[in-house]
């Protein structure tokens, strides 16, 4: 059985505009949307490890992936698409990839085929 690709999709809204958009995974990055960069947030101060008698740094944590907004420039957070929404999409999604397996399946046999030759009908020798 072949592996099912789960397409990822972020819903991205500015409050103050109302600038609405749907990203996903992939898909380029949108070309009117540009990333704003953040670095990861420190887990803390090291701590000292009771075995090993050695500091031991925090994980650091990443934050989520950040926007400017394309009408107004604010920074806008990209948020998990609302169930709604991707339950609507995971059929797409679905029936796409039924589509292009049934695609690939016909050319598959296609491929298989010998090649036959049709005649012209303009071709009188």
């Amino acid at each position: 059985m072949a592996k099912s690709n789960i397409t990822k999709r972020w819903f991205v809204f500015c409050e103050p505009c109302s600038f609405k958009q749907i990203i996903t995974s992939d898909e380029p990055k949108a070309e009117n949307l540009v990333e704003i960069k953040s670095s990861p947030i420190p887990g803390g101060s090291p701590r000292l490890d009771a075995k090993t008698k050695k500091a031991k740094d925090r994980p650091t944590f990443d934050q989520p992936k950040k926007f400017k907004c394309p009408n107004c420039g604010r920074g806008v957070r990209a948020k998990k698409l609302p169930d709604v929404y991707s339950n609507a999409y995971k059929e797409v999604d679905e029936s796409r990839r039924k589509r292009e397996e049934e695609q690939a399946k016909k050319q598959r046999l296609e491929d298989g085929k010998p090649h036959v030759r049709e005649a012209d009908p303009d071709f009188t020798g």
